[in-house]
């Protein structure tokens, strides 16, 4: 693959995962290496809420409503992906549960429509995530806003380069595939970097949470695949923000 390529695939996985525009456009003849990015896609996630945070310590009264600021985190986040890993979440949940027959629950998660399980898988994630950062910011540790969206883009990542596709078309399909050994450093040494930003920051324990956020990142997309028969776009949302939930209910019990 080409030098450009690897341009035009890093502006593929920001127009992708953000609302942020880009002038990349996808390939007819496929073969991208978009995944490799997700990653550093996630620092941008980090950046932003990190830059809220600081924001936010601007005030007299931020100490006060950690949870506030936490709140505005998420939101942040939420429309910066355009509500995309929310979708997925949203519409996982429905199929996962809504029914006992897989192609079925492959039909229920192309349906717009959002039942009471996506709704209160959404709304139960929400809270986590909320409650975890705020605890998170009380500490104060803001340092882990920037660093745990990176490996939560990472469980996109996995999905990508570990499962294989439930259908043969769709958005999912489109990113999934073999990574190239130029990919994969980028994704390793993005991951290596959180990691040990992590580490400098929050010693051991910044170190176990990073090992435990990358073992939910490999292992989240797997479980959830399994119900389905392979991943989909929507999976790949999904993996997105358990992982990232439950790395920040992770750091809230352990840093």
């Amino acid at each position: 693959m080409a030098r450009h390529h690897y341009i035009r695939d890093a502006g593929l996985s920001i127009s992708l995962l953000t609302a942020i525009p880009t002038p990349a456009r996808w390939p007819e003849e496929g073969g991208t290496q978009v995944a490799g990015w997700f990653p550093a896609v996630g620092a941008l996630f980090g950046l932003v809420g990190y830059a809220i945070v600081k924001g936010a310590e601007l005030l007299p009264v931020a100490n006060e409503v950690p949870y506030v600021v936490a709140t505005l985190v998420v939101i942040a986040w939420a429309l910066m992906s355009r509500l995309l890993h929310y979708d997925g979440l949203a519409d996982v949940a429905d199929g996962y549960w809504g029914s006992h027959d897989r192609a079925r629950r492959l039909e229920i998660m192309s349906d717009s429509h959002t039942g009471a399980f996506g709704a209160s898988a959404v709304s139960l994630t929400a809270i986590l995530l909320v409650a975890s950062i705020g605890f998170i910011l009380s500490a104060p540790h803001q340092g882990v806003v920037f660093i745990v969206p990176i490996f939560s883009r990472f469980a996109a990542t996995a999905a990508a380069w570990l499962g294989k596709p439930a259908r043969p078309g769709g958005l999912g399909r489109s990113v999934m595939g073999r990574p190239s050994v130029v990919s994969a450093v980028i994704a390793l040494l993005t991951l290596a970097a959180g990691a040990s930003l992590a580490w400098l920051v929050y010693d051991a324990a910044g170190l176990v949470s990073c090992g435990i956020g990358l073992l939910l990142a490999l292992g989240i997309p797997h479980v959830l695949s399994l119900r389905f028969g392979g991943v989909t776009g929507d999976v790949m949302g999904a993996s997105v923000l358990i992982t990232e939930a439950l790395m920040f209910a992770v750091v809230a019990l352990v840093i």
